[in-house]
């Protein structure tokens, strides 16, 4: 069965509009809310993307995030990315969603340079 097992943790398709709003519009966010760094940062690189149906869907992401160069609070929208390769993490977060609740929730947060 292509959709496996509930509970079971499967590749997730950066195609898929729940996978992308999850990860763009949460993670990251959540992510740029939670740091104290003066500067924003995106999603530079997405290494790897899975799903586990369990009470709601679980969504694991595997990126790399780059330091952008625009500043939180600022209103420009096109940020370019620091060339220094400092400016760069490895993040791993783990989204819950149950959305006939209205919940969203970052439950993992791991960055490491």
């Amino acid at each position: 069965i292509a959709a496996g097992t509930p509970g079971d943790v499967v590749d997730a398709d950066m195609k898929d509009q729940a996978t992308r709003d999850a990860l763009q519009f949460f993670a990251v966010a959540e992510y740029n809310k939670g740091t104290n760094d003066l500067y924003v940062w995106q999603m530079a690189k997405v290494v790897k993307v899975q799903k586990q149906v369990v009470a709601g869907m679980k969504y694991y992401f595997t990126v790399q995030m780059a330091r952008t160069l625009c500043r939180k609070g600022g209103v420009e929208k096109d940020c370019a990315v620091h060339q220094d390769p400092a400016a760069t993490y490895q993040c791993t977060f783990e989204v819950w969603s149950r959305p006939w609740l209205g919940e969203i929730r970052l439950i993992k947060n791991d960055c490491q340079p």
